[in-house]
């Protein structure tokens, strides 16, 4: 299975994210069973995007951008993973922009990822070179099994440039991370993808799909890259 999914990041209300559906779904991209399609969504839009989904009949799984790293409680504003549940089956964690402006840490990254799995939601851990090996000894530290974890490699210099790096040398980092995650969870990579260069990444030996940015916010640059790799 390779896996695509679409990060908005903080764009998209509720009635943009709707008209995006109805925009994608008049492309009638080229979804193929063995490609998985995810979305992740601001907290506002998943209920609403959730039933559209369901109403048009396609097959994009639904995640969120965020998540608290404490349990339920008195914890005010905290969207909780127990909250989650019932509206995704995948959530990001760990993504660059929340450690660069809110101060996140590994080990707040790997408490994300335990809630999230023992609230049956998979996490989707952003990693770059400079704390690689520091996440993934915190997720083993606090009992996360990396084996029902996405990992994905987004350095810092791609995301949002129009640099991506090299496939042969993203190839390389993925296949350290697999190493260090026992080879037991698919591996991605993120960092200014598009249609053009989605597939050359995904033919690397050891990268299992793409994490989408900026080209995830408009229906017919997502719809290349779903096509692409179909």
């Amino acid at each position: 299975m390779k896996y695509i999914i679409g990060n908005w990041k903080s764009n998209q209300n509720i009635t943009e994210s709707l008209i995006w559906l109805d925009e994608l779904s008049a492309l009638r991209p080229s979804f193929s069973s063995s490609v998985s399609v995810i979305l992740c969504l601001p907290f506002t839009d998943i209920a609403s995007f959730n039933h559209k989904i369901a109403d048009l009949g396609l097959p994009i799984i639904s995640g969120s951008q965020n998540v608290s790293h404490l349990p339920p409680g008195k914890h005010t504003g905290e969207i909780t993973a127990n909250m989650l549940a019932e509206l995704v089956n995948y959530c990001l964690v760990g993504h660059s922009e929340r450690r660069h402006e809110f101060g996140e840490t590994s080990e707040i990254v790997a408490l994300k990822a335990r809630y999230l799995l023992e609230n049956s939601i998979t996490p989707i851990v952003c990693l770059d070179t400079p704390y690689l090996d520091e996440q993934v000894k915190e997720l083993f530290h606090h009992d996360v099994d990396v084996s029902r974890c996405f990992f994905v490699y987004e350095p810092i210099s791609a995301i949002g440039t129009g640099k991506p790096v090299e496939p042969t040398d993203a190839n390389h980092v993925c296949t350290q991370i697999a190493f260090l995650t026992d080879n037991s969870a698919p591996v991605l990579y993120g960092g200014s993808v598009s249609s053009d260069n989605a597939a050359s990444f995904v033919r690397q030996g050891r990268i299992d799909g793409v994490l989408v940015g900026t080209d995830s916010l408009e229906p017919t640059l997502f719809a290349g890259i779903i096509t692409s790799l179909s």
